[in-house]
């Protein structure tokens, strides 16, 4: 019988509570597809579903965000998909295994020509910097834009898809990584030693257009100060979450021309599906065009999730981390 490996967390913890099993290999129901995984990217989100920290979940789990592979058997109702296709999927959960059943409205096929690994860095992290860019903060060319978190996965992506929409970029990172941000078209700001907000006077003493903020809390607050006129800060992630909810309301009970919302992938994906669908094959076209080239940190095999958890909370990583599967 062909076994699945897969990667389970029975109690939370630090990244020693990632286990890999043996189990055989799921069969699709009648509109699910049985996708043989090629790579999931490790995000964030893998870190607080481990941890705990994730609402509503409970052990036994299995993280991983994002999946690239191949179809390798459809069920009865499928018509979307067809066996041996490369497709990409978002499904939040589950991505930490060699196989997985799919719902066949999640897949979207991947074009030719494209790398798996590359187009598995571009599920999350560069859906997320486009949709931030162009769904909600709706980038203009010549707005000047700070990006917090600048070297990581997603202020990777903003930088890349940032500089194509020609925008002028600042960005918050450590002093080793100031050389790579100045590289991706980016002024660096140390955000260890220096006050981001004194150093974005220096430049434009009347404030940014926009300022992507995945710090949250008083960090958030700080980055509602430096807008413009018009001005908007949009907050991604986990960080600090109800001290950044209670800057947004107090920011709509006392209306001053700008604006600070949240961002959550998973609602826009579930409230507008079709900008998942639209965006990612943007994102795909783009690639093809080489208009840009993603940038990956390093793949770790199945069996080593644990390290690559590791290297991902050391805070040390520049671009993607990915898991990748035996063929």
């Amino acid at each position: 019988m062909a076994t699945n490996k897969r990667i389970v967390v029975n109690r939370f913890g630090g990244p020693e509570v990632l286990e890999l099993i043996e189990e055989p290999v799921p069969k699709p129901k009648k509109n699910e597809v049985l996708i043989r995984n090629l790579v999931t990217g490790v995000a964030f989100g893998d870190i607080i579903l481990r941890k705990g920290e994730a609402p509503f979940q409970k052990p036994p789990l299995t993280p991983g965000t994002e999946i690239v592979g191949i179809v390798k058997e459809a069920g009865s109702n499928v018509t979307t998909v067809k066996v041996g296709q490369l497709v990409a999927a978002l499904p939040f959960f589950g991505g930490y295994t060699e196989h997985i059943c799919l719902h066949q409205k999640e897949l979207i096929p991947i074009p030719d020509g494209i790398d798996p690994k590359e187009a598995a860095s571009l599920v999350l992290n560069y859906l997320m910097a486009y949709q931030l860019l162009h769904r909600y903060a709706h980038v203009q060319q010549g707005e000047k834009v700070l990006i917090h978190g600048a070297s990581g996965g997603i202020g990777t992506a903003l930088l890349q898809l940032g500089r194509i929409a020609e925008v002028e970029m600042f960005g918050t990172a450590s002093q080793a990584k100031h050389a790579y941000v100045s590289s991706l078209g980016a002024t660096p700001i140390d955000y260890k030693n220096t006050d981001f907000v004194r150093e974005i006077n220096k430049y434009h003493p009347d404030g940014m257009d926009v300022v992507f903020d995945c710090m949250g809390g008083r960090n958030f607050k700080k980055s509602y100060q430096i807008l413009r006129k018009k001005g908007r800060v949009i907050g991604y992630g986990s960080g600090h979450l109800l001290p950044t909810l209670m800057t947004i309301m107090s920011r709509k009970f006392m209306p001053d021309g700008r604006k600070a919302s949240l961002y959550f992938l998973i609602l826009s994906k579930k409230t507008k599906p079709h900008w998942f669908r639209e965006d990612l094959n943007t994102l795909f076209e783009m690639l093809l065009n080489r208009t840009f080239q993603p940038v990956i940190s390093q793949s770790y095999p199945l069996s080593e999730a644990k390290a690559a958890h590791e290297m991902l909370e050391n805070g040390t990583v520049t671009g993607k981390i990915l898991l990748t599967m035996n063929p």
